[in-house]
């Protein structure tokens, strides 16, 4: 998908959202007019936003700012949406960012140190990606920053600190934990179906 194209569905995803339910068809129809592909693509976004808020039950988790619209990545061709700058060397905060760990379609997860001399200390730093910082986006990544906030758990990362950039984007500065994906430990360890299954019982109760 272009990536004019994508800007435009998240322009009328995020005013559609801010609208009350009964207003959203009429302002659909007016929207799309006769493109009945652009309009599905916005109403399977909100329909997984709503999915995600009954879900929760609270401001969104499963809906934030990187993963809402992430789970279309597999239909939209992000390599048209704006890349990340690097920041490799920028201080964020008390930290300073020392290599990208992960990417995905609004942003960046960098590991970074404690650049302050106070004490020794590595995080994962989570930051939007620049072009897709919309204030409907930064509502969202606020409100995950805050259901994190609220999160105690042996099985959830923890999240230390949140800020501000000068750029005025959000960040969460959160815990850092060695290790590889679940999908290659899992593989790795030649595990079976009741090996997985213990494992993802954890999650589960995460």
């Amino acid at each position: 998908m272009p990536n004019e194209r994508w800007q435009k569905v998240v322009e009328i995803f995020e005013r559609a959202w801010d609208l009350p339910a009964d207003e959203r068809s009429q302002y659909l129809a007016d929207s799309c007019q006769n493109d009945q592909e652009l309009r599905d693509e916005v109403e399977a976004m909100l329909l997984a936003d709503e999915e995600a808020e009954d879900f929760i039950e609270s401001p969104i988790l499963a809906g934030s700012s990187f993963s809402i619209l992430s789970e279309f990545k597999n239909d939209t061709n992000f390599e048209d949406a704006p890349k990340t700058e690097n920041l490799l060397g920028r201080r964020i905060g008390a930290f300073r960012l020392s290599r990208e760990l992960g990417r995905g379609g609004m942003g960046a997860v960098y590991l970074a140190e404690r650049a302050d001399g106070e004490f020794s200390q590595h995080v994962a730093i989570k930051l939007i990606k620049c072009g897709m910082d919309s204030d409907f986006i930064i509502k969202r990544f606020r409100h995950e920053r805050q259901i994190l906030a609220s999160l105690e758990h042996p099985n959830i990362a923890r999240l230390f600190d949140g800020g501000t950039t000068d750029e005025g984007l959000p960040y969460l500065v959160m815990e850092f934990i060695e290790g590889e994906t679940l999908y290659r430990y899992c593989d790795s360890q030649k595990m079976n179906l009741s090996e997985r299954l213990r494992i993802f019982r954890q999650i589960c109760s995460a």
